[in-house]
């Protein structure tokens, strides 16, 4: 006959009071502890819970936390944020067969083995860990094919972006110091790529041929300009900074549909001026007839939304929205003069 203690008792019976919950947040040490109670004394409610949102900044072993998650077999959300976890066996034996989205800041050489276990995640954030471009990520030998969203540091994520990928988001953080964007580094392309975020340097002014040769079908286009590159007193050309180039190469994202593009250039006298940003707006649109060119300039076949936040590299600046609805001309739908710097930029 199994003995129960009277600690035992107290906690199953908490754990019959607490009522269901798909969802649970997880922000110190005793939130994980009571969690893993909870699953222990009422396998209803850990079957229950699918997604999980742990961030804890101290310290920890890792044997709670594999625990925990093992206790939770209907896992479909994980985020993991855990800095001060470095043992590189933390994760090892967990299996979450349900696990669809994993976003976690952990060391890759941690995650290798828990990636490979899991290989039908379908979005994948890695959050922080840059890399530098010279140093081949341990997550290469991880099989990615099921991954349709994946977001990290560029370098790596270059490295191993599947080529059935459909959204990618790559942070430029820490990869910056070598003589290309490491978009250049992708290999095959990505065909079906439907979304794309990318970080560019502000000297970066061939990023478009390049993501043309690398996602020639992306439709959502986001470009952030990282002030990256200082030689001496020499200011760097903005990508867009030739409006027929910067026409000529996103006609040849053929597919294009939305733009968005923060940048610190001054691309207009006045900030917030109408005149002057629908100029700008149609000079990428339709491109600029060249001298003595008859050419006709002819408009970008899909597009029909840009947005720009030009001006500020840290707030301030300009954003401004501008669309075409369908058969009709271009007209601006925001203009926020000086937005904060956590103005939601979507």
């Amino acid at each position: 006959m199994r003995i129960v203690t009277r600690k035992q008792h107290i906690a199953f019976e908490a754990a019959q009071a607490v009522p269901l919950q798909a969802g649970k947040r997880i922000r110190t040490l005793n939130d994980l502890h009571n969690l893993l109670s909870l699953a222990t004394f009422s396998p209803n409610h850990a079957a229950f819970i699918d997604s999980l949102d742990i961030i804890l900044l101290s310290a920890f072993l890792p044997s709670a936390l594999r625990a925990t998650l093992a206790s939770l077999p209907n896992l479909t959300d994980l985020i993991l944020i855990a800095p001060r976890l470095r043992n590189p066996v933390a994760l090892r034996g967990i299996h979450l067969p349900q696990l669809q989205y994993f976003r976690t800041d952990l060391s890759h050489v941690i995650l290798t083995n828990f990636l490979a276990a899991h290989p039908h995640i379908m979005n994948l954030d890695l959050v922080g860990n840059s890399r530098h471009c010279d140093v081949p990520c341990p997550l290469q030998e991880v099989d990615f094919r099921a991954t349709k969203s994946l977001s990290g540091p560029a370098c790596c994520a270059v490295q191993i972006a599947p080529s059935g990928l459909t959204r990618l988001t790559m942070d430029l953080e820490g990869s910056s110091t070598g003589p290309t964007h490491p978009l250049r580094m992708l290999d095959p392309p990505l065909p079906g790529l439907y979304a794309l975020i990318v970080d560019i340097r502000d000297d970066d002014y061939n990023i478009l041929d390049e993501i043309a040769r690398a996602c020639p079908s992306v439709r959502k286009l986001k470009l952030i300009e990282k002030p990256l590159t200082k030689n001496g007193d020499t200011l760097p050309r903005c990508p867009c900074e030739d409006p027929c180039i910067w026409s000529e190469a996103l006609k040849r994202l053929e597919v294009l549909e939305e733009l968005l593009f923060r940048t610190s250039a001054l691309l207009v006298r006045r900030a917030g001026d109408w005149n002057e940003e629908f100029k700008l707006v149609m000079s990428w649109v339709n491109g600029a007839r060249r001298p003595r060119s008859r050419a006709h300039v002819r408009p970008h076949p899909k597009l029909y939304h840009i947005g720009i936040w030009y001006g500020g590299p840290a707030g301030g600046g300009c954003v401004t929205h501008w669309s075409k609805p369908y058969r009709s001309q271009w007209e601006r739908a925001v203009s926020i003069v000086n937005p904060p710097a956590d103005h939601l930029f979507i």
